[in-house]
């Protein structure tokens, strides 16, 4: 069989998104999350304000996650290639994943230290300075968070978003360290670590805000309501259904493919222009890059019959054979097939036959509604055949037992143009081929009929033909019918 060519026409869409900016705004938030932590690490040492300590690690931790934000970044930023044909977007999510197990960590060890410090006596010592540095490291924060959450938005960017969303709250955080250095100084020192606690337990529910946001990309959770995709798609003009549809990915990058059918009657150009148009539409929708619009022909009760008789065609020639005169038939809750096979002509009878058994088991693997196949093997090829004149006496008696064999079966009359010839591969096998006159009222199943009798008769009488091949016409115009 002939190797077919792949034709490589490129992955997926690559996003249009301002990768340069994205990266330029976590750097500004990366120094500025730096700034804020070393203005709290340096007031909560030089005091021994733990829940100042555990504020400024939350700052810390900022700032660490935009570093892993760049570098999920750096891998999102490459185009799709033969391994990654959607892309490397999913890096991102990774980084944004990656720093909501880094929140669960610190959260961890904030409790862990802050239950020590709950056993113990220490107690923190609060100024001036203090308080001056937890208020410095809000505005910080109030000013990164603003600034971030807005360009995440703008740019489409999980990882900006998520440790935006970590940055509004670490503002909550140092506003209730701040409060709860007050309470210390008027006498309640147990304040500081049960602030710890609460800043810990509100690190990790950020983390778990930031799993919502990423787990769902990772596991390909529909990214848009299949409601509003067939909104769309039911407005283009030739559909006659569709189904399958299916949508995933991150905001702004989503994939979405589905299943159109058309009717039958379109041809291939029409069902592609119908394609394209669905496509068209859907790529724009806000968040879409890619989408997969795979075409099918409309199945209605009455054409089951053409798809059962296309499916074994198609079978069949990968496997290098022909069919015609295929029939089904109805047995119970089965389907029985019969088909004539042509195989090629330089097979063995060994060789054929295993080629049709194949096929047989190929087609009831297709169509699992057909119980039994029956084949006719013939000989099918495309090639002009160099084989010789048959001999003289055959012909001649090739002729008489035509003519006798047409003159007893009713309907059919005037057999002309017939031939004999020899099979090149083997001199010894003799085709004969003629045409007949039948009426043109007679039903093709009754002249189909009527063409297998004559051939079976012939085939009888002269042993010496290999096969036998019987088209029947009607009379022309102008000729006498009788």
């Amino acid at each position: 069989m002939p190797k077919r060519k792949w034709i490589d026409d490129g992955y997926a869409v690559t996003e249009k998104r301002d990768l340069g900016a994205i990266r330029r705004v976590l750097i500004a938030t990366m120094l500025l999350n730096f700034a804020a932590t070393g203005i709290k690490l340096a007031a909560g040492l030089l005091t021994g304000a733990l829940s100042v300590v555990a504020d400024s690690l939350d700052s810390l931790f900022d700032g660490l996650s935009n570093v892993a934000g760049l570098a999920g970044l750096k891998a999102a930023a490459r185009p799709p290639d033969a391994d990654h044909p959607y892309g490397h977007r999913k890096f991102e999510t990774v980084a944004a994943l990656s720093i909501a197990f880094l929140l669960f960590l610190t959260s961890w060890q904030l409790l862990q230290v802050a239950w020590r410090r709950w056993l113990g006596d220490e107690i923190p010592r609060v100024d001036l300075w203090t308080v001056a540095a937890m208020v410095a490291g809000m505005l910080i924060q109030a000013a990164t968070s603003a600034y971030e959450l807005r360009q995440g938005r703008r740019l489409n960017s999980e990882v900006l978003v998520a440790d935006a969303l970590h940055t509004r709250a670490s503002i909550l955080i140092s506003a209730s360290v701040l409060g709860g250095l007050v309470l210390v100084a008027v006498g309640y020192p147990k304040a500081d670590p049960v602030l710890a606690a609460f800043i810990a337990l509100t690190i990790a529910k950020v983390g778990m805000d930031i799993l919502r946001e990423t787990l769902p990309v990772l596991v390909d959770q529909a990214a848009l309501e299949p409601g509003k995709i067939a909104g769309i798609v039911e407005k283009v003009g030739g559909i006659e259904s569709f189904h399958k549809v299916r949508s995933r990915g991150a905001a702004g990058n989503a994939a979405i493919d589905l299943h159109v059918r058309v009717s039958p009657d379109k041809t291939v150009q029409e069902a592609n222009a119908i394609a394209d148009e669905v496509r068209r539409r859907l790529l724009a929708l806000g968040g879409v890059s890619d989408v997969t619009v795979h075409v099918e022909a409309q199945r209605e009760p009455e054409s089951a019959a053409a798809d059962l008789f296309a499916t074994a065609k198609h079978a069949a020639a990968e496997l290098g054979l022909t069919v015609h005169e295929v029939w089904a038939h109805r047995q119970g809750s089965g389907l029985y097939l019969e088909m004539h096979v042509g195989v090629e002509p330089h097979l063995t009878l060994g060789e054929a036959h295993a080629l049709v058994d194949q096929l047989e088991r190929e087609i009831k693997k297709r169509l699992l509604e057909v119980r039994e196949v029956h084949t006719h093997i013939e000989l099918a090829t495309i090639q002009v055949l160099a084989g010789g004149e048959a001999d003289l006496d055959l012909e001649r008696e090739a002729r008489r037992e035509v003519a006798l064999a047409v003159s007893r079966i009713p309907s059919l009359s005037k057999p002309h143009n017939i031939r004999l010839h020899r099979n090149p591969a083997d001199a010894d096998q003799v085709y004969l081929s003629l045409e007949c006159t039948i009426a043109p009222e007679v039903p093709v199943t009754q002249a189909h009929q009527l063409a297998t009798r004559l051939e079976q008769e012939l085939s009888r009488r002269l042993p010496e033909v290999a096969n036998v091949s019987v088209h029947l016409e009607p009379p022309d115009q102008d000729e006498d019918p009788d």
